[in-house]
């Protein structure tokens, strides 16, 4: 039998243990714990983090989320070359899935480093953007050796985590080409 120094000492002791435990499980209700992660990140295939980035599994993902880390749809933007190329100038489509509705995708045709002309394409509801026919520049007299290249930039649909964060750049791929004159 306790003393009723001990006994009052003891009570003490169990309902500050028992406030800290209410605290940190209403802390962890209150930020959805990582339960809403783990359920999220079932589907990790269809999943990027923060840096675009797609997750290699599914325990990748549920430890990212649990770090507070927000996820994110998968998004990629994609230029491809055309079939037939100019003789001197560059030639390109751009096409894009997981982008934020109504944002601009653009793409800068590049001559020697310098911007020559951009494609500015409005991402659609269901968030994908295609430039749906090709996107060329070429000059004449043309002149051996110019360097051409194309590379899209957009803004990916916000996180699906909780909070929502902010959508984030997605790069395409890089499409160069050298002028080959006649």
């Amino acid at each position: 039998m306790l003393s009723p120094k001990k006994s009052m000492l003891a009570l003490a002791l169990v309902a500050a243990l028992a406030s800290a435990v209410v605290f940190v499980g209403g802390a962890l209700a209150a930020n959805g714990g990582n339960s809403a992660n783990a359920k999220l990140c079932q589907d990790w295939p269809a999943l990027m983090d923060s840096s675009a980035t797609q997750f290699s599994n599914e325990g990748a993902c549920v430890s990212y989320g649990a770090q507070g880390g927000a996820i994110y749809a998968l998004a990629s933007l994609t230029v491809e070359p055309c079939g037939s190329q100019p003789f001197d100038g560059l030639c390109v489509s751009t096409s894009g899935f997981g982008l934020a509705p109504t944002t601009l995708v653009t793409t800068p045709l590049l001559k020697n480093g310098s911007a020559v002309t951009t494609e500015f394409l409005v991402v659609q509801a269901d968030g994908t953007a295609s430039s749906g026919s090709p996107f060329a520049h070429f000059e004449a007299p043309c002149v051996a050796g110019k360097v051409y290249s194309a590379t899209a930039t957009g803004t990916s649909a916000d996180s699906l985590s909780t909070p929502s964060a902010p959508g984030i750049l997605i790069t395409s791929n890089t499409v160069m080409r050298t002028s080959s004159c006649p």
